[in-house]
């Protein structure tokens, strides 16, 4: 892919077009999530280290007694709760969420931001996806899956667009085509905002189950409906942004209606939610047609409209070929 491209290796990465600003008064201001005013923190805490059960002393009866009435830590809480209920482990239920979607798709996006000062900006840009899994759910030559995004408005980056290729055992490959540069590049888009909103790249490309590793919570009820809580942590050769994701999954329709996003410093950034009432049917796939990021910290937001929808249109392999990106 790399010699079809012209590419000698692999480039510094380049940071991605349509990172817009918005000026207030003499401020100026990149529209990005970043960061959390609310600075809430993964918890730190661990087992003493050094404690041998060899070598523990017989403790006090009482002791003994107030131990057991006292309740389990969270995570064997978590693990209680699963087995009792329905036995469905963190990855069982995430792994029911992406199979609630179609081999391929072809979608319409409205992508329109705002912050508390009023600056609103929108684009438009449509996503193609196809899931690269065979018949056993192995991937075909490495790759998982690809998503080619091309914006068709605002006019200046009418044409330009993305190729992501998720890998199975190495970091994804990404690329870019710039219509005003006419060729098409190598670059990183992690943390990369998706014309400066409150979106990056990783929010909208579908994730897969081999991303994270996942803990189950206790369930909650959310927009007055029963959901599943996960905890997500993602493995290091996703290059994720985020250290932790906490995600409320619909038990019925297994959409997710309420994510949560903790940066790599422990601070919570990011919180997006798709509400009830706009998640639709596609025989047999449930979906979330519209979608509202929140930045924590700039008090930004950015909603993410599903506009049109078609399944598992027909894609060649070649769609998703990086010289593709420059044909209009």
């Amino acid at each position: 892919m790399r010699d079809a491209m012209g590419v000698q290796g692999r480039q510094a990465p380049e940071r991605a077009p349509g990172v817009r600003t918005a000026v207030t008064g003499s401020s100026r201001r990149v529209l990005r999530a970043v960061t959390d005013p609310g600075r809430h923190r993964l918890d730190d805490s661990a087992e003493p280290a050094g404690i041998e059960c060899a070598a523990m002393r017989p403790a006090p009866l009482l002791a003994v007694a107030l131990a057991l009435l006292l309740p389990p830590p969270p995570a064997a809480r978590a693990d209680v709760d699963a087995a009792a209920s329905d036995g469905l482990s963190g990855r069982a239920i995430y792994d029911k969420v992406l199979a609630n979607r179609f081999e391929r798709f072809r979608q319409r996006v409205r992508l329109v931001s705002g912050d508390r000062a009023e600056n609103a900006q929108e684009s438009r840009m449509d996503v193609v996806w196809k899931s690269f899994r065979d018949a056993d759910g192995q991937p075909t030559r490495g790759v998982l899956s690809k998503t080619v995004i091309r914006y068709t408005h605002p006019f200046d980056l009418r044409y330009s667009g993305y190729l992501v290729i998720n890998n199975a055992d190495r970091g994804d490959d990404q690329f870019v085509y710039l219509a005003s540069r006419r060729r098409v590049r190598r670059v990183n888009l992690r943390g990369e905002p998706v014309l400066g909103s409150d979106f990056s790249f990783e929010d909208v490309v579908p994730r897969e189950i081999e991303d994270a590793d996942y803990v189950r919570l206790p369930d909650e009820l959310h927009d007055g409906r029963p959901c599943h809580v996960l905890e997500l942590v993602p493995r290091a050769a996703s290059d994720s942004e985020y250290a932790k994701l906490k995600s409320w999954i619909d038990r019925e329709r297994w959409v997710v209606l309420r994510t949560q996003y903790w940066d790599r410093d422990g601070v919570q950034v990011k919180e997006l939610v798709s509400p009830s009432a706009e998640v639709r049917f596609f025989e047999p796939v449930w979906m979330p047609m519209r979608s509202e990021m929140k930045n924590l910290v700039s008090d930004s937001w950015s909603r993410f409209t599903i506009e049109e929808m078609e399944p598992n249109p027909a894609l060649d392999d070649g769609a998703f070929d990086p010289r593709r990106l420059e044909s209009h």
